[in-house]
């Protein structure tokens, strides 16, 4: 009985391995909200992001970054945060909801929401060579101070009244009305951000008759759609009949009278 051909046989094992199909990792996705997320400054907003089909995400490698994949907001990886991979303006200010981790759903909690942290977030899905991402927008809002009214008359007998208001985010909307809700344009309008990246704005309006009764100063935020206005009565004031300071002093009673009662609309 010949010795069986071991060359032969190596060789026919060798061809059968080569052609059994692979079968590859289950392949998933990740999605995240379809509509840009508000969060108010201060508070606390939360980024969720859903893999598909769901499955333990516990231990894969997820990463949250902003505009360029070096700038990280949060990393997990080897079942553990890493935050010393974070940008250093997010130490100790996010967090992984963990307890939905193995439903296929994550969520990034960043704390004490600022300015700096309005915009796109992408959070990344690693499981050995498959990589899936998504896109989050995230917007910051603020609402700033009731409008403060300046009134000043100048030389040639004209009203000058400025509106002022601070500590908006993203920057607001300004708009002056009459007693018909009818809106004036402004003499001119300014915005300035601070270190911080709140928006102050100061709006003016130059009256040569005490025309409109009611005027009104709006300041609106378009993120939250809510705005504050204060109004400034005018009523009984004839500029040509009074010198300049007695007609500033009547407008700044009538300024105190209307911030009494005065509101903000929501």
């Amino acid at each position: 009985r010949s010795a069986p051909d071991l060359k032969g046989l190596t060789c026919l094992l060798s061809i059968s391995c080569h052609h059994i199909p692979q079968i590859p990792p289950r392949a998933f996705q990740v999605q995240g909200p379809h509509e840009p997320l508000v969060a108010i400054l201060g508070g606390e907003a939360e980024l969720p992001c859903f893999f598909l089909p769901p499955q333990n995400v516990k231990n894969m490698e997820i990463s949250w970054t902003r505009s360029l994949p070096s700038h990280v907001v949060h990393l997990y990886e080897d079942g553990r945060d890493k935050p010393e991979e974070a940008m250093e303006e997010y130490l100790g200010r996010t967090e992984l909801v963990k307890n939905v981790m193995p439903k296929g759903i994550v969520v990034l909690r960043i704390l004490n929401v600022q300015p700096s942290d309005n915009g796109q977030y992408r959070c990344a899905f690693k499981n050995g060579s498959f990589y899936s991402d998504a896109v989050i927008e995230l917007k910051v809002a603020a609402l700033g101070s009731h409008p403060q009214f300046h009134v000043e008359v100048t030389k040639s007998r004209q009203l000058r009244l400025e509106c002022k208001s601070e500590g908006w985010f993203p920057q607001p909307k300004v708009q002056w009305r009459d007693s018909e809700e009818t809106e004036i344009p402004a003499e001119f309008e300014t915005h300035t951000q601070d270190k911080g990246g709140l928006f102050h704005v100061t709006t003016a309006l130059l009256l040569r008759e005490a025309s409109q009764k009611n005027l009104t100063c709006s300041i609106w935020n378009p993120v939250l759609n809510q705005k504050k206005e204060e109004q400034l009565f005018t009523t009984g004031l004839s500029f040509s009949m009074c010198n300049p300071s007695t007609v500033a002093s009547l407008i700044v009673l009538f300024t105190i009278a209307c911030t009494v009662f005065s509101w903000t609309t929501y």
